[in-house]
């Protein structure tokens, strides 16, 4: 689950979107490039990047970012919104992109099991408690297979405590609990995130071994856990290192697309997979044990 929050300026080619990022070299001193972002919907549809209204018509919407760090992913949100046979269809998506890189999203097809969904009625639609802070991320799903391979990565045992931070629709500590059979809670600050995990832990039958908690990630003592899962921001993964080095010994700590700077991971890790549209993206996966090594400057 990762956020970035975006700008929009107007560019030569129209709107550019401005990102704000680390300065223009990469770790590795690969020089920066820009993304370039190509949108597809319905000629008349209302583009929304971020909650932000984008000003471009027409079926496809190009979007050229300013130069990005090299090797570093970038996330953000799609929202379409147009009228079909009299009534007002939404349809959402997130985009994942990397320096160098055109990134394709179609809006006009739904994948498959995801329909578009007919705009809110606010006078039919039930009251959504809020968070208690905005969140520092939005909810994007780790695919599953790397759910699998981050919790095969973690060695784990009978004994082990599974900790998912931010934990989304709880597929982390589901499956940590369903394969393995070890002890997990799930963290997540937003009421319906956490209402998504308590229905996929009833739905999987595993209410003895997985609790699911309301709570602001940043506030947590980590130490009972031996295993901790992350899908966050390096920023965020950064703000975290002080709790996570309370760990025991030994603990393993999983981040899913994004490093924890100044901690050298133990193992990296890249695959691809494919999403419900069928397309093929890399993903990586950073390993570190308690007490991890830290990065030379």
């Amino acid at each position: 689950m990762v956020r970035i929050r975006t700008q929009l300026v107007l560019g030569l080619a129209g709107l550019a979107l401005w990102f704000q990022v680390p300065p223009l070299m990469s770790r590795q001193g690969a020089a920066a490039q820009p993304a370039l972002l190509r949108v597809q919907v319905p000629a008349g549809a209302e583009l929304l990047v971020d909650g932000t209204r984008t000003k471009q018509t027409g079926s496809e919407r190009y979007f050229q970012s300013p130069p990005l760090p090299a090797g570093r992913k970038f996330i953000y949100s799609l929202k379409a919104t147009w009228k079909e046979d009299g009534k007002e269809v939404v349809r959402e998506e997130v985009a994942r992109v990397e320096a160098g890189q055109e990134t394709i999203v179609d809006l006009r097809q739904a994948a498959p099991g995801k329909e578009a969904k007919a705009a809110d009625n606010p006078s039919q639609s039930k009251e959504v408690r809020k968070p208690k802070r905005e969140p520092d991320i939005f909810f994007l799903p780790t695919p599953q297979a790397v759910v699998d391979r981050m919790l095969e990565l973690a060695d784990l045992k009978k004994d082990d405590v599974v900790y998912d931070l931010g934990c989304g629709d709880g597929r982390f500590v589901v499956t940590a609990a369903e394969k393995y059979g070890v002890k997990a809670t799930g963290f997540d600050i937003d009421p319906e995130r956490v209402k998504d995990s308590l229905e996929n832990v009833k739905k999987h039958h595993v209410e003895k071994l997985v609790t699911i908690k309301e709570a602001d990630i940043f506030e947590l003592d980590l130490r009972p856990a031996s295993v901790v899962t992350l899908y966050l921001l390096p920023e965020l993964n950064e703000k975290l290192m002080p709790q996570l080095s309370k760990l025991r010994p030994g603990s393993r700590i999983l981040s899913h697309d994004f490093p924890m700077d100044g901690a050298k991971p133990k193992k990296v890790e890249r695959m691809k997979v494919k999403n419900d549209r069928g397309e093929e993206s890399e993903h990586t996966i950073y390993l570190w044990t308690v007490p991890w090594e830290m990065e030379k400057p």
